[in-house]
């Protein structure tokens, strides 16, 4: 396969090395010359879970090196993608689908009003990956990657890019109900992300503290109340449970919210945490811990500067 990769963080930065490693063809689509031409010269090193390895990539800044592939992956950050969405433009032929893994709500909408409904692809990673430098991929943790088709077919590009991709080691599955997958995803995200982010702790953290466990406990209730009023069902029948499990399974990952905030970087919260009070307010459910965690993600990146060093 030809693959484009649009973001080289953390998960792009994975991706593209294992199915670099994998035998696919690789094109990293990157905002910076310098880091590209870093990229292109010493490929990606990977160390963790799979091992430590160097996988080759192509890095560029102009989409047009590629030209049309077969999957185009977005894996920035939820309030990049309609810049990514036009980036993707010049790589995306009459057959690419154009798959997200991406935290959050509003992604695919995003994505469908740039290049189309019918060349999305929608789905959610729970791989564990923390970005040391450029080029530099620590894999924290396996996890399952899940996709599907917007109108719940289970076509055959799916079930191409499913097994291409755990062929690599990318454990990948298919989905009858995106709605629900990506509900699941929030939902979780929203109780774990947030509460370790704010107490500075890995994910096995908040199971360490009763006052961490219940916030993140009844962040996560509120999230599927909210999906519940809008008639999507969850993919468990307790998914506060569910969370603490993840919880105990990447006890070592350093979630993508904290690795934000420990950069002094924008965060997602506005599509995980403010996704559900949005979502909240428009299904009638009232949702004060993800109002409250929202506000507090957000006056931790507006007073970056005011921190006390220790």
């Amino acid at each position: 396969m030809r693959i484009a990769i649009v973001g080289p963080g953390a998960i792009g930065s994975l991706f593209a090395a294992m199915l670099s490693r994998g035998g696919h063809e690789v094109w990293l689509i990157d905002r910076h010359a310098e880091r590209a031409r870093l990229l292109s010269r010493r490929g990606m090193w990977v160390s963790g879970v799979s091992g430590e390895f160097n996988a080759s990539v192509r890095a560029t800044v102009t989409p047009e090196d590629a030209g049309a592939v077969e999957v185009v992956l977005i894996a920035v950050k939820s309030y990049d993608t309609e810049q990514a969405a036009e980036t993707a433009g010049p790589l995306v032929g009459p057959e690419t689908a154009v798959l997200t893994l991406q935290n959050g709500l509003g992604n695919i909408e995003v994505l469908v009003g740039a290049v189309g409904e019918g060349r999305v692809v929608g789905g959610t990673t729970s791989q564990g990956a923390t970005l040391i430098a450029p080029g530099q991929v620590r894999h924290a943790g396996h996890g399952v990657t899940i996709i599907g088709e917007l109108n719940g077919e289970l076509t055959a590009r799916l079930r191409e890019i499913a097994a291409e991709f755990s062929t690599c080691g990318l454990r990948t599955e298919l989905t009858a109900d995106l709605n629900s997958v990506l509900w699941g995803k929030l939902a979780v995200n929203a109780g774990v992300n947030a509460v370790a982010t704010l107490a500075q702790v890995r994910n096995g953290g908040i199971l360490e503290s009763r006052g961490l466990r219940q916030t993140m406990r009844a962040a996560v209730s509120e999230a599927v109340r909210v999906a519940e009023k809008l008639e999507i069902e969850v993919p468990e029948e307790d998914m506060a449970s569910y969370a603490e499990g993840i919880c105990q399974r990447t006890a070592d990952n350093v979630n993508s919210m904290l690795q934000d905030v420990h950069r002094r970087r924008r965060t997602e919260v506005d599509a995980i945490n403010g996704a559900v009070v949005r979502e909240g307010e428009r299904a009638g459910v009232a949702t004060p811990v993800n109002s409250v965690l929202s506000d507090l993600i957000r006056g931790v990146e507006q007073t970056y500067a005011a921190r006390i060093a220790r």
